[in-house]
């Protein structure tokens, strides 16, 4: 996959995420709820820790630690995503790399992160999450597969 085409594929993304982001911002009040489907809801939240509102109190401190941290990890994504030489490869970085570009953005802007897909079933309540976290979700249970249980799968039957 070339570097141009990597670069527009994250862009895309990241925009699909700003969007969906400014559209809740647009049409919820934090907290308020928009029941979509049995087991849907659109939650505006605001997070300000990490993945599933781990880490949400860590005072001013501790959130530019986070903010510096996860910047850190995105140059490095950033990084194997251009270095990435096969489709597979590429796929999952860009997902994981657009995830989190998308979640930084937030943090510069707002200071926290934009979440809002809420799942529940059976009076069980899944966490707050976004477009972003969804492609990080992905690309990190693809990278999982293809190359630590797949890879292993492989060795073994050779």
């Amino acid at each position: 996959m070339s570097t141009f085409l990597k670069i527009i594929s994250v862009l895309i993304l990241v925009f699909i995420d700003q969007i969906s982001k400014y559209w809740i911002l647009s049409f919820l009040k934090l907290g308020e709820s928009l029941n979509l489907l049995p087991f849907l809801d659109l939650t505006l939240i605001f997070n300000s820790g990490i993945a599933f509102g781990l880490l949400d109190n860590l005072g001013s401190l501790g959130s530019w630690l986070l903010y510096l941290l996860v910047t850190a990890i995105i140059i490095y994504f950033t990084y194997l995503t251009l270095k990435a030489e096969s489709k597979r490869e590429s796929l999952i970085m860009i997902l994981i790399l657009s995830g989190g570009l998308g979640n930084v953005i937030d943090r510069t802007i707002h200071g926290y992160v934009v979440d809002f897909v809420h799942f529940n079933f059976n009076g069980y309540s899944f966490y707050v999450f976004n477009f972003a976290d969804s492609l990080i979700t992905v690309g990190a249970i693809l990278y999982i597969w293809f190359f630590f249980i797949r890879n292993k799968d492989e060795t073994i039957a050779s």
